[in-house]
């Protein structure tokens, strides 16, 4: 996983977030707001 600021904006002002870059088994990569990223607890 990897947490970087990145403006998110389409349009003239500049909108940035947390965006946490998650890669599962697959080998497949996915973006989300860090915020919805929770530890998993056994």
């Amino acid at each position: 996983m990897a947490v970087i600021n990145e403006n998110v904006s389409d349009t003239g002002a500049e909108y940035w977030l947390e965006l946490a870059y998650i890669r599962g088994a697959s080998g497949r990569e996915f973006t989300t707001a860090v915020a919805n990223v929770v530890p998993v607890h056994e």
